[in-house]
């Protein structure tokens, strides 16, 4: 196999960088384990895929002068949270001609959310059911509100802000210090004044967290714009706790402002954090407070 052939094999180009690699390496590998889905039925065509794969996978690793993994490694690597509440588990979507086929679980354990191998709305999914495994366990009836609250104690305990950060947001700049990344919302304007206000694009704004929400604010004026929503969940679960840290230097601009006929607004912007590159995650523990939401 040439190096050329590896990286066709993997989908990959000298121009993706390491964790790139890996990732994909590790997708296929689940994808096509003989131990990956034993609810289905297993393709001979298989095997060959998953040994070209692990050779590829090497052949790169060995022209960079880097250790492979062994032949037919199959753990799940993300960073456990030792501290967790619970343990959960972890699923993976196969598919059969573009067909998704039902989830299949491949690991379990405390187990944190890491971008690159776990698809967010099925880590969601896997933090809900170990929600309501606790709550099963407590013979707690699920109510939806200590449900939500449950859930949301469990997902903090499940990501690591700045991990994720560097790895869902789009890097802009960087220098020796800093990295700077950036990440889109946007905020409804149900005011009815919109095409009276003349917000323009790259307005810069205040933005900061007030009540588990990221709000703007004009910072001229002081005038509350409103809150940030996201297209994408899991920034709620990203950007917010990075927020709240004192090393984290937070800016929103606004990029694009659309207009409705019934003269609403929304205010599409971006938000840039600047983190110290020296900035790593404390794995949360909210033991305590579950307990607390379980015994009332």
């Amino acid at each position: 196999m040439t190096l050329k052939e590896a990286y066709k094999i993997l989908g990959v180009s000298k121009e993706n960088t390491d964790r790139e690699i890996k990732a994909k390496y590790k997708k296929l590998l689940i994808m096509y384990h003989p131990d990956s889905a034993s609810t289905r039925k297993r393709n001979p065509e298989e095997d060959e895929i998953i040994r070209n794969v692990i050779e590829a996978y090497r052949k790169i690793r060995e022209s960079e002068d880097e250790p492979s993994y062994e032949p037919y490694e199959f753990t799940w690597d993300a960073f456990e949270n030792k501290r967790a509440f619970s343990e959960r588990n972890i699923f993976f979507q196969f598919k059969i001609y573009d067909e998704d086929l039902p989830p299949s679980k491949m690991a379990r354990g405390r187990f944190v959310w890491d971008p690159d191998m776990e698809e967010f709305p099925l880590f969601a999914k896997s933090v809900l059911e170990a929600c309501k495994e606790v709550m099963t366990d407590h013979d707690v009836t699920p109510a939806p509100g200590k449900v939500k609250d449950i859930f949301n104690l469990m997902m903090q305990e499940y990501v690591l802000p700045a991990d994720a950060a560097r790895k869902v947001g789009k890097l802009i700049r960087e220098d020796d210090n800093l990295e700077v990344y950036s990440f889109s919302g946007f905020i409804k304007d149900e005011s009815g004044t919109s095409r009276e206000s003349g917000k323009n694009c790259g307005e810069p704004l205040k933005i900061y967290l007030r009540e588990d929400r990221a709000v703007v604010e004009e910072i001229v004026t002081g005038k509350v714009l409103g809150s940030i929503s996201f297209d994408d969940d899991e920034l709620y679960y990203v950007v917010l706790p990075l927020l709240e840290d004192p090393k984290v230097d937070a800016h929103a601009t606004i990029t694009k402002v659309d207009s409705s006929r019934r003269n609403k607004e929304r205010i599409h912007i971006a938000i840039e954090l600047r983190l110290p590159k020296n900035l790593t995650d404390i794995p949360v523990s909210n033991g305590q407070l579950i307990k607390e939401l379980l015994m009332k």
